[in-house]
């Protein structure tokens, strides 16, 4: 962490503790990417000519004649109820698969409570972040990429592979370096995205469409769960046996999720989920994008260490931010390019963004993870700087928020199984988010304490239901043998929106806090150099309002209040515009077979 300056001028563009680091999305990992089902025996995945003519299954008008002659090389022989396979062998499949989301998750955020002992431990306390920042970095980039690749390889190779990664990153963890900790911690984001990712795709290639939302919302459950649970499981294990038990016993569990796929995950003839047929090592790998898969990697990892570090580690102002930047722009100008004219099989064939559910539920979930994770960041911010709550009362107040993400999802699940209908359900919900961001808008120190339990439930219970909603619009909006692609676009958008939310925040945050203190303290005191100190310490820490002398505790509070403002109005903005962008996807129709009958 930087050292406080005794001048306030640099803190315009450095505030080590408030700019966000990495957040990891759990939509992302869970309702964000779902099946890519592929012909096995076509070269060419997508041309022009294919989605111009193809009817994307919407409900009306429709020539189902020719819907059933697109999809007809993808029926399953016999399935199960509708299902991919028999009911012992599927609830064992989803199990695992809810399981190793839940590692996932839990991975993202076990450090939480262990960085100040481990960075103790090797003495580095100067690069702490790296040890949470290393495993948000491989997860967002590389989760992209995996619906084409499974689709390749097949979802059951790619799976044991994750595990294996993900076992190997945490068995590298421990050790007495810090840096083959954060390699180690790198390993176990790139198994860890692919566990949730893949994983989801998995579960489309097992259920059908009807059913979809319904697992969808019980995998957000233990992804949440996951997410939840990761900072107190941390801190309990690092108690009792020491920080490096936390990654080893991670082991066994990501070997049993193995194992268990292994055994049990064996679609039958005719899924998609299968892979490229007939063809040896070799053949698949001719197939797969590796130009337009290291530019957009190697993008992703760039914007996402400007986004995370911006105004931290790295001034806005600075040339490494810049460089940054301007580097990621170039990449993901020439992974376009690739994609459109040079990839004879494209990652993310960008010509499905003519798809307009497929735009509209990408964009929906882009604002709308930009609304929900600015705020999900700055109501403790607020709770702490403007209140004066402690770390456990503003815990408590965020409890709630994983009841309303559990019925969202759940709840729109059934609601979607029952009427095989989602589009009014859209239209709801973002109301509903709507209206909780103006209830987070209007916070004052006056809320009563029960209104303050339940602030985020309405927007956390909309987000949850859009989120199972928009999945489920893109895997009924597009053909079968598309679905990894569509999806990847759409797990592209919503992977950077809640980084690219929060740093705009951020910055939007720092700005005003910035000004308001500026202004607020050098009225109250006369002083120019203690101004200048109070104030720095005020950027430098939201708890130095209670340690503050009680002259300034008002200037500093009613500081941070219109900083926490103007972040909570930047989400509201947000998510109208997700809203506006979900009333342009179309109804279409959900099959409550696999094979879409």
């Amino acid at each position: 962490m930087p050292d406080k300056k005794d001048s306030h001028e640099h803190h315009h563009d450095l505030i080590p503790h408030l700019s966000p680091n990495i957040i990891h999305d759990p939509s992302a990992g869970t309702s964000g990417i779902i099946a890519g089902e592929l012909a096995a025996n076509e070269r060419s995945l997508i041309s022009q000519a294919n989605l111009k003519s193809h009817s994307y299954g919407s409900i009306a008008p429709s020539d189902e004649s020719t819907l059933a002659a697109a999809e007809e090389n993808y029926a399953i022989d016999d399935p199960h109820g509708g299902y991919a396979l028999p009911r012992a062998q599927l609830y064992t499949v989803v199990s695992c698969l809810f399981m190793a989301s839940y590692l996932a998750a839990l991975d993202a955020t076990v450090v939480t409570t262990l960085l100040s002992l481990i960075a103790s431990e090797l003495h580095a306390v100067q690069n702490i972040s790296w040890i949470a920042t290393a495993y948000l970095l491989s997860s967002a980039a590389f989760q992209p990429i995996f619906g084409k690749i499974s689709d390749i390889f097949g979802r059951r190779a790619l799976l044991l592979g994750c595990s294996l990664l993900f076992g190997i990153g945490c068995m590298i963890c421990v050790t007495d370096s810090l840096w083959w900790l954060v390699f180690g911690r790198f390993v176990t984001g790139i198994g860890g995205s692919g566990l949730t990712s893949i994983g989801t795709m998995t579960m489309s290639d097992l259920i059908p469409l009807r059913d979809r939302g319904l697992y969808q919302g019980l995998a957000n459950i233990f992804f949440g769960l996951g997410s939840a649970s990761g900072g107190i499981v941390g801190g309990l294990v690092a108690d009792t046996l020491g920080w490096k038990w936390v990654f080893a016993l991670q082991v066994p569990l990501a070997l049993i999720v193995g194992l268990a796929i292994f055994f049990n995950l064996k679609l039958p003839a005719g899924s998609p989920g299968l892979g490229m047929h007939g063809e040896d090592i070799r053949q698949k790998l001719k197939r797969v994008d590796f130009l337009g898969s290291f530019c957009l990697i190697s993008s992703l990892m760039l914007f996402l260490t400007a986004a995370s570090m911006g105004g931290r580690e790295i001034a806005y102002s600075s040339n490494s931010f810049l460089g940054l930047i301007l580097s990621s722009f170039v990449l993901i100008s020439a992974f376009v390019y690739v994609e459109a004219y040079v990839s004879a099989e494209p990652i993310i064939p960008i010509e499905l963004l003519g798809n307009r559910t497929v735009l509209a539920s990408s964009l929906t979930n882009w604002f709308y993870t930009m609304a929900v994770f600015t705020t999900l960041f700055y109501i403790p911010i607020y709770f702490t700087s403007v209140m004066s709550l402690t770390a456990s009362q503003n815990g408590l107040r965020l409890v709630p928020n994983f009841l309303g993400v559990s019925c969202g999802s759940v709840g729109a699940g059934y609601y979607m199984k029952r009427t095989g209908k989602y589009y009014k359900l859209a239209v709801f919900s973002g109301i509903l988010s709507i209206l909780g961001v103006v209830k987070i808008t209007l916070l004052t120190p006056q809320t009563p304490v029960w209104q303050q339990f339940i602030l985020l439930i309405p927007s956390g219970l909309g987000y949850a239901a859009i989120l199972t909603v928009t999945l489920l619009a893109l895997i009924a909006a597009a053909p079968m043998k598309f679905q990894a692609c569509t999806t990847s676009i759409q797990y592209t958008f919503r992977s950077t929106g809640s980084t690219l939310g929060v740093s705009i925040a951020s910055a939007i945050f720092s700005n005003i806090v910035l000004q308001q203190l500026t202004r607020n303290v050098n009225a109250v005191v006369s002083d120019p150099k203690k101004a200048a100190k109070i104030i720095a310490k005020a950027l430098d820490s939201t708890s130095y309002v209670n340690d503050a002398p009680e002259y300034v505790k008002g200037a500093i509070r009613s500081s941070y209040d219109a900083g926490c403002k103007g972040a909570f109005y930047f989400a509201l903005l947000t998510i109208i515009l997700g809203f506006v962008s979900s009333l342009f996807m179309r109804e279409h129709k959900l099959h409550t077979s696999i094979n879409r009958d």
